[in-house]
């Protein structure tokens, strides 16, 4: 590229402005260089708006010095008006809009340009995390399955694209919930530095409104507006950057305006409706919505005057009452995270008063929960074998087999069972009478262990024929319990009541951690093992991997079953 004129730079191909600040009048205008898009890659048309640019920045400069002088000339080194420092903040809020918004088109044009020129270490993520499942949240069946989908047709600029929407996505829900939070420490430092000296509602003030401005215009551009960061961004919030009596940092934003009141219980049939949760959870969430409202008493009737402090107090009684860490966090906070987030995407409220608070505790030595020993695998095995309810007999043999939850086996039904590229295989689905699994990764086709072909279950599926194999009849209603939980219930018990009484393994479970462990002692990758198992693998590259029946069949040749006494 031919040298630039004076006062020109390019990034990423795009044009700018850039001008020092007269040192007379730095410490005034708050910064040393300023550097301003001339929005164009095309050198002529650069040129010409440069010209303009310059004289726009040299005039304000030349206001600033002018209002210096005014100053002087009166004998004394007065502080400005509060009003004339308020009378900047639009222009700096929309500066600072112009900045984020040139800044989000720049840092796309990077990571074109790299994935181009090195499309393997896009795909590795060096440029940085490629999305996962867990990104997407309640989104993971459209969202994630979408992008799936681009990978799969190998078109990178698709992908790139996705990628750049979905970290712009990212940065929008941040400061989105700074904003809810009243979190501005980040943009009160932005703003102290802008001004020098400003006094603190100023400084907040001025945080609040270059918050709301970036977000304008980074929302604009996820919404497919030509230009977001011309314009008057938001003009409303001048207005009420100048109000003194303006909340300052900490207070909450006003509520969404909603015809009536919503309380919990309204909140929790919304939430239900819209979702479609699991009977399980259904039914574990109710309980939790119960506990809550009866914490937060008579705000229980508006959602919108349960605050932070609220969560914090009920967290902190869970935690006297000597609730496990993992219960809370996943349990009790997982739920109130989950309906003030549907409350708040619906306009049901302004905020989300569980937002960051989460549970501090380290596990301790002697809690964490253990996997069976190959010892006591064998013998639960044997136990199994001589069993004549074919839930007992088959259940444990299926989960040390496939490292499955006994939920997920124990909803098989005969179809479920069938030959597939060669292999008699195992399809883990939910039941067709409203069964369900914990996730996506949990459907999943798996090879039938040798030792339970050899111990005949093939024969006694074909006895049971196509329908249900371990429970006789279900309600059809996803809202209750399936029938095979009770099985899984009834089990576990029988495994107690036989000696397996550590409290440390889960009778059913620790199946499931012995699995784990025997596939790594005889070298199964953990892809593999997390494939039969149907484990998220959340790695950015593991997301793209689907394993083969091949695979996964001669990697369960290597479990012997039942293990030898007193291996692993």
């Amino acid at each position: 590229m031919a040298k630039l004129p004076e006062r020109m730079m390019a990034r990423s191909g795009t044009f700018y402005c850039r001008i020092w600040v007269p040192t007379d009048i730095a410490p005034i205008y708050g910064r040393k260089i300023v550097v301003r898009s001339l929005r164009t890659k095309d050198l002529k048309t650069a040129k010409s708006r440069l010209a303009r640019k310059s004289v726009e920045l040299e005039n304000r400069f030349d206001e600033i010095r002018a209002d210096q002088i005014a100053g002087d000339n009166l004998g004394f080194a007065a502080p400005p008006d509060p009003r004339t420092i308020r009378a900047r903040f639009s222009e700096i809020a929309r500066e600072h809009a112009i900045a984020a918004s040139d800044h989000e088109f720049s840092r796309r044009a990077a990571l074109f340009s790299q994935a181009s020129a090195a499309p393997t270490r896009f795909w590795r993520g060096e440029f940085g995390p490629l999305p996962v499942p867990a990104d997407f949240g309640h989104d993971v069946e459209d969202a994630y399955t979408y992008f799936d989908h681009l990978v799969a047709e190998g078109d990178l600029e698709k992908v790139i694209a996705f990628v750049n929407r979905f970290r712009l996505g990212k940065r929008i829900k941040i400061l989105q919930g700074m904003r809810a939070t009243g979190n501005l420490g980040e943009f009160v430092a932005t703003a102290e530095d802008r001004i020098p000296g400003m006094n603190r509602p100023d400084a907040i003030a001025l945080g609040r409104l270059l918050l709301q401005d970036e977000l304008d215009a980074l929302q604009a551009i996820a919404d497919g507006q030509a230009d977001p960061s011309l314009g008057d961004l938001r003009a409303s919030n001048f207005r009420q950057a100048e109000n003194p009596e303006a909340p300052s940092l900490g207070s909450s934003l006003p509520p969404a305006p909603t015809a009536k009141p919503i309380s919990l219980d309204e909140l929790f049939e919304r939430w239900e409706a819209e979702t479609d949760p699991s009977a399980s959870t259904l039914s574990s969430w109710r309980g939790i919505t119960r506990d809550l409202k009866s914490f937060v008493g008579d705000k229980a009737d508006d959602i919108t005057r349960i605050a932070a402090e609220d969560i914090v107090g009920w967290k902190d009684k869970l935690v006297k009452a000597d609730k496990a860490a993992a219960t809370i966090s996943r349990g009790y906070l997982g739920c109130a995270r989950a309906l003030f987030r549907f409350a708040v995407a619906n306009r049901l409220a302004a905020s989300d008063p569980s937002q960051g608070i989460k549970l501090t505790r380290k596990m301790k030595a002697g809690k964490k929960m253990l996997g069976y020993s190959g010892e006591e695998v064998a013998r639960l095995l044997d136990l199994a074998s001589n069993a004549s309810d074919p839930w007992k007999k088959w259940l444990p043999w299926l989960a040390a087999a496939t490292g499955s939850r006994i939920g997920e086996v124990a909803q098989l039904h005969g179809g479920h069972v069938f030959e597939e590229n060669g292999y008699q295989v195992v399809k883990i689905m939910p039941a067709s009478d409203a069964g369900s699994l914990k996730n996506a990764e949990s459907e999943r086709t798996v090879p039938i262990h040798p030792a339970l072909l050899k111990a005949g279950f093939l024969e006694f599926v074909a006895e049971k024929g196509q329908g249900p194999l371990f429970y006789g009849r279900s309600s059809g209603d996803p809202k209750r319990k399936h029938a095979s939980k009770g099985v899984a219930n009834r089990l576990a018990s029988w495994i107690r009541a036989n000696g397996f009484s550590d409290p440390r393994k889960a009778p059913n479970h620790a199946l499931r951690h012995w699995f784990k462990t025997e596939a790594s002692r005889v070298g199964i990758p953990d892809s593999v093992a997390d494939a039969i198992q149907g484990h998220t693998d959340s790695s950015s590259s593991g997301v793209y991997r689907h394993i083969a029946l091949a695979l996964m069949a001669s990697s369960l040749d290597k479990i012997e079953l039942p293990p030898r006494r007193g291996a692993s």
